[in-house]
């Protein structure tokens, strides 16, 4: 399929200026692959930037683009400044340039009415005539927050990734905020939660990721793809997720589900030390999310599950060795990118490969890897999509893993293969090469030789060579062979190769150089010392390289020191404001020392460094003149692959798949070097994606969209004796009760408190039922510090009356008893408030609801009491049981409509709006069609249900809105928002005018949460003399910008209109022209929680 190399040059060439050589008429003309690979379709990439001489330009050569035969235009204030040659390098100085002019620059010939100008930069600093510019994003901190054990913790934004999120062919910034807790894996300890934001460059938050409590935060967890993998012109993101991951729209990612194993999205699975740990880990998830919008569009199950292997197989218990993951992006079948995610790699090693096609996330195969034969295993045995299998037994993964991934055409046959440490994985999962050396920390691979083949370079911790036993080393390697091998003491953390002194590889013919933390000198690939390690502050510089000078020699980058190295000269601290400065920014990722990112982002060929800064990053620049032409390295698919794995494990610094060197210079035919690269190995033949055939993304999931209702108990109780009744208390006291559910004795026995909860779901008889989940709000306090399990079981008697129900009418134990365990407990904190606890009774309810009625009990394995609130209970902190249910399509109303009951929400959710559903089947009404009840009371009801519609959801956005339609709008369309009415109940004044007192009535909200304090914001309404509305809101430490008021008009308790003025606007408010009895004014900022208290006015008088 691919690639024997051919000699770039055929034909004479005669020299007679520089400006007038005859050369090559593409790249293609010199290396070239037999298949193009669909990559991203980057726009010029153009910066300017002001600096002593004038303003320095920079701009991006495409892969699809000549690397000989295209000049450029360049304009100042769209007026043709210069013509570049055919090859000159994409750079220029513009001496006559100021910081006010704009800049555009493109291909000779084209016109610059589709080419946006860019501004100048003008943050920018010298040091010995070298300059260095800056441009900063300002991020947005999470919130820090408080583990289950008290520990709080802040964010730092972590590693980072890019992508084209939106088709422009500007780079977007993805980042992964790091909590100031996060663990290594061999720690244990409760983190916080991981978010993953996307920002534009000028610092326009597009979305953020909660990760959840159930993914830990730290280095080897959450390892993130970005990258168009359905060619569709737009990045897409594919990580790692788990029951309680919220998209960048707030939607738990399970609800793109494709048939995966169901978890609680409410409940926290860490253990009591904060870790995952086997079946009781939880479900985990693969989630391919929307680059765009942030949205998940389709989660899988992630394929093996921790609990594939008992604790003690996989070597330890402490869920280290099977929470380590590793991920890349490759193209395994030579044209596509695919996303590799990989679990373990101390011992066993499970890969398994994706494809995302715009609809599907498809696994191509699974790579199990096990001891080889000769060592009690079965080897490498890969699963395919189709059924098939292939099996070797002689070669695996198992215990060969690094702390990262390469990716690269180490065969020379077309397809991509990982590097895997001392192990390659090959494209279709089979492993190609083994050398037994295990485990290590660094990996190199490229070219470094310019043969034409790629070299792995390794630094290991432990491993073996031929016969000998040897404690550490560094080895370079061919995929099938080793070159050399230096031993050397220590757990080698770091290693570096690369061409760093391009005179040296040039005279001597050694291309590249490498060394070690633990070596004792630099070696050239002959095993020669040829000189010092350098040594800055301490620092070896043995950790990342950039190209940085406009040189063919690489620099050497440790976290923010950035050092120019020669054989001859040693190392030479540059681009600073003063001498042995660093760049002003902060490290990630403790002694790996790192960058957020390095990548050739924008310009020339150059590489920029991302450094974490105040709160966001700063990316530094280089506006030192090259000579050099060549394209983006984000055009050459092992370089654009590996700014992807750049994130994962211990960070490592992309390489290309060519040499980059002087020694790989184009010649003319007098064997003069011209200014571009002809290596031995091929360019990446770059094909940008067909996007005229492209279907819309699914914004959520390609099945209908699932619909949430809320469903309060229609009786609760606790059982205690047979005397005493408890129906009414607010509290259910739950109590010790002995488990004796056996074959010949089941049920409970030594009851001191059982709770019964009832729910009638006569309602959703006939729908599809996907998930249920029981909330509760549980109460224990113990002041021996010691903890109580809560256990939930059924009663398949459900004709009993809370008014009069005892222990004398439930038969709790014996034969025909109706209790029957579900295995289903949680461990509540001890020594707290309130708190909700959940339980995921989805399989309870579609196996043993049959009469439409559902009772579950309640009781403790101890003698410790936990309380829980009941239906009935009245205060603000807490509120009764509630059953979650989520069924398939519409919701099973006749009409849609939303009916709260009187009962008032405890904490309002997001925005107190009613979303339409992507394709809404039902026309509306000419008036509204959401309908509170009659006559509310300000006392909870019996059955405070929300229910909502077939068409319209529950969910936040921008503007409320009602009216469905194919494409939801921005602006209200008929009568937005669900506000309940009461009957008046004061007497009329001579003034109409009202002061809120009453507490907020119903409100649809999705969730209804605890009610906050308004004791101190007041809503004051009143109709003036020329018969308007005034509005007063006379609130304490709120910025009115976030206050969204709403007017609520009705007649006899039913909404006929409704107005939502600005908080500017709430003076001579125009009245509707319909007839109304009452008037409601609402306050509520964009989370949906009320500032103050609802204020109404009956009849135009107070």
């Amino acid at each position: 399929m691919l690639k024997k190399l051919t000699a770039f040059l055929t034909a004479a060439v005669m020299v007679t200026s520089v400006a007038s050589i005859p050369v090559l008429t593409s790249y293609a003309d010199t290396n070239s692959t037999t298949e193009k690979r669909v990559m991203e379709k980057l726009d010029r990439g153009t910066v300017a930037v002001k600096t002593n001489g004038g303003v320095y330009l920079s701009w991006r050569l495409l892969g699809t683009e000549s690397l000989t035969n295209q000049a450029f235009d360049i304009y100042r204030d769209s007026e043709k400044i210069y013509t570049t040659g055919e090859h000159d390098a994409t750079c220029y100085t513009d001496s006559k340039g100021t910081a006010d002019n704009k800049y555009t620059v493109v291909p000779k010939g084209e016109a610059i009415d589709k080419t946006e100008a860019v501004d100048v930069w003008t943050t920018n600093t010298t040091y010995k005539g070298r300059s260095v510019a800056y441009k900063d994003i300002a991020f947005k901190v999470p919130d820090g927050g408080k583990t289950p054990t008290d520990e709080e913790y802040t964010y730092t934004a972590n590693d980072m990734s890019v992508g084209d999120l939106d088709g422009d062919g500007e780079y977007e910034y993805i980042v992964k905020w790091d909590p100031s807790n996060s663990k290594d894996n061999s720690d244990m300890g409760y983190t916080g939660k991981v978010y993953l934001d996307a920002y534009e460059l000028d610092g326009t938050l597009l979305w953020r990721i909660d990760l959840g409590v159930n993914i830990r935060a730290g280095a080897h967890y959450t390892q993130y793809m970005v990258y168009d993998f359905d060619g569709d012109g737009k990045s897409e993101v594919i990580l790692k997720t788990a029951p309680g991951s919220k998209d960048g729209e707030g939607n738990y990612v399970s609800k793109a589900g494709k048939n995966i194993t169901k978890g609680d999205d409410a409940k926290d699975y860490r253990n009591s030390s904060g870790l995952l740990m086997d079946k009781d880990g939880g479900p985990e998830y693969l989630t391919v999310f929307n680059g765009e919008t942030g949205a998940a569009m389709q989660t899988v199950d992630f394929d093996p599950p921790r609990s594939i292997l008992t604790s003690s197989e996989w070597g330890d218990s402490y869920a280290n060795r099977s929470e380590r993951y590793l991920a890349a992006v490759a193209y395994l079948d030579g044209v596509h990118p695919s996303v590799v995610m990989t679990r373990g790699y101390y011992t066993y090693v499970y890969a398994a490969a994706y494809t995302w096609d715009g609809t599907d996330l498809k696994e191509q195969w699974l790579s199990t890897n096990t001891p080889t034969e000769e060592n009690g295993g079965t080897g490498c045995t890969v699963k395919y999509a189709d059924g098939t299998s292939k099996n070797n037994t002689n070669k695996t993964l198992y215990a060969q893993g690094a702390h990262s991934v390469s990716v690269a055409d180490v065969d020379n046959d077309g397809y991509d293969e990982i590097i895997f440490g001392s192990a390659v994985l090959d494209h279709d999962g089979t492993v190609l090469t083994y050398d037994g050396r295990g485990h290590g920390d660094a990996e190199h691979v490229s070219d470094f030789d310019n043969d034409g083949k790629q070299e792995i370079f390794m630094a290991h911790e432990a491993g073996k060579h031929n016969a000998d036993i040897i404690p550490y080393a560094v080895d370079i390697k061919r995929y099938n062979g080793d070159i050399m091998l230096q031993a050397a003491k220590g757990d080698i953390g770091r290693g570096i190769m690369d061409n760093v002194d391009d005179e040296y590889a040039l005279s001597s013919g050694n291309l590249s150089l490498f060394w070690s933390v633990a070596a004792d000198g630099i070696y050239n690939q002959a095993g020669k010392k040829v000189g010092d390690i350098p040594n800055t502050n301490g620092s070896k510089m043995e950790n990342f390289a950039v190209y940085w000078d406009g040189d063919l020699g690489r620099e050497l980058l440790d976290g923010n020191k950035l050092v120019k190295y020669s054989i001859k000269s040693g190392a030479e601290r540059i681009y600073y404001n003063r001498k042995n400065e660093t760049l002003p920014g902060s490290i990630n990722n403790g002694t790996k020392s790192n960058a957020c990112l390095t990548a050739d982002l924008f310009g020339d060929w150059r590489e920029e460094i991302v450094l974490r800064h105040d709160d966001g990053v700063r990316i530094y620049f280089s506006t030192i003149p090259t000579d050099y032409r060549l394209t983006t390295l984000m055009h050459d698919s092992q370089y654009r692959c590996a700014i992807a794995w750049q994130n994962v494990g211990y960070n490592q610094p992309p390489h290309t798949s060519y040499y980059i060197g002087s020694a790989a210079l184009a010649k003319d035919s007098n064997g003069n070097a011209l200014n571009y690269l002809a290596p031995n190995t091929s360019f990446t033949e770059v094909t940008y994606p067909d996007t005229s055939s492209i279907t819309p993304r699914p914004t959520i999931k390609t099945t209908p969209e699932p619909v949430s209702v809320y469903v309060t108990p229609d009786a609760d109780t606790y059982l205690v004796d047979g005397t005493t009744a408890h129906g009414s208390d607010e509290e259910l006291k739950i109590n010790q009760a002995t488990d004796c559910y056996s074959s010949t004795s089941p049920g409970l026995k030594d009851i001191k408190g059982l709770g019964l909860i009832r729910f009638d779901l006569s309602k959703y008889a006939g729908k599809k039922l996907t998930s249920a989940t029981l909330k509760l709000y549980d109460k224990f306090t113990n002041t021996e510090k010691r903890n109580s399990d809560l256990y939930l079981d059924y009663c398949s008697k459900n004709d009993w009356d809370e008014a009069t129900v005892t222990i004398n009418d439930i038969k709790t134990r014996g034969e025909n008893t109706p209790l029957s365990s579900l295995d289903l407990q949680v461990s509540p904190a001890y020594n707290v408030d309130y708190k909700e606890i959940s339980f995921d009774v989805t399989d309870v309810i579609k196996e043993k609801c049959t009469d439409n009625l559902i009772t579950f009990t309640l009781w403790t394995g101890t003698g410790r009491e936990q309380v829980i609130a009941s239906k009935e209970y009245s205060g603000t902190d807490a509120q009764g049981p509630t059953l979650v249910l989520e069924f398939e399509g519409e919701e099973p109303t006749p009409t849609p409509t939303v009916v709260p009951t009187a009962t008032p929400t405890l904490k309002p959710t997001a925005t107190p709006t009613v979303v339409p559903t992507a394709t809404p089947t039902l026309k509306p009404t000419p008036t509204p069609t959401v309908v509170p009840t009659a006559t509310p009371t300000l006392k909870p009801t019996p059955t405070p249900t929300v229910v909502p519609t077939a068409t319209p959801t529950l969910k936040p956005t921008a503007t409320p809105t009602v009216v469905p339609t194919a494409t939801p709008t921005l602006k209200p369309t008929a009568t937005p928002t669900v506000v309940p009415a009461v009957n008046p109940t004061l007497k009329p004044t001579a003034t109409p005018a009202v002061t809120s007192t009453l507490k907020p009535t119903t409100i649809p909200t999705a969730i209804p949460t605890a009610t906050p304090n308004l004791a101190n914001n007041k809503i004051t309404a009143m109709i003036n003399s020329n018969n308007k509305l005034d509005v007063t809101l006379d609130f304490e430490n709120v910025d009115m910008n976030d206050v969204n008021v709403y007017v609520a008009f009705k007649n006899n308790g039913k909404l006929v209109g409704m107005k939502m003025p600005q908080a500017s606007e709430l003076k001579g408010i125009d009245l509707i022209d319909k007839e109304y009895t009452d008037i409601e004014v609402y306050a509520w900022d964009n989370k949906q929680k009320p500032y103050a208290n609802i204020v109404r006015i009956v009849n135009n008088v107070q």
